[in-house]
């Protein structure tokens, strides 16, 4: 049986170091992505994805903690729709938080940007899933 197609490029979006670890480690664990990108801040998310803008390295799912400080997850997608609208149908966008807010999921399904809402932690389940949902949308 072949080995399945790699997605080549995830993003971590949490201002939690210990959390961006496991979830790269989780991650990694699956063998479906060959490149994570793991940043604190939704700020250093959005300069990192505007230096990726033309090249081919954009990001197929990008993770996003909810509760950040400065800017949140919430106020990342609102910047996201600005910057990066165009690039939407290239990447699913999910929204983590440790956080059982029915107001989360509720935002999520009402949003334009935000695909998927993952409770955390991140599960190899999850990131299964989320993959074999990207190889579907660019399939």
């Amino acid at each position: 049986m072949p080995e399945p197609l790699k997605l080549d490029t995830v993003f971590l979006i949490d201002d939690d170091e210990t959390v961006n670890f496991l979830n790269t480690v989780i991650i990694k664990s699956t063998g479906l992505i060959k490149n994570i990108t793991a940043v604190s801040s939704a700020e250093n998310a959005l300069q990192e994805l505007a230096l990726r803008r033309n090249g081919n390295s954009w990001p197929g799912i990008l993770f996003v903690d909810i509760n950040m400080p400065k800017i949140n997850g919430w106020e990342f997608l609102d910047q996201f729709r600005i910057q990066f609208k165009e690039y939407k149908n290239k990447c699913l966008v999910c929204m983590l938080s440790s956080s059982l807010d029915p107001r989360d999921q509720l935002m999520v399904n009402n949003s334009d940007i935000a695909d998927f809402f993952i409770p955390k932690p991140l599960t190899v389940e999850a990131v299964s899933d989320l993959y074999h949902k990207y190889m579907e949308l660019t399939s």
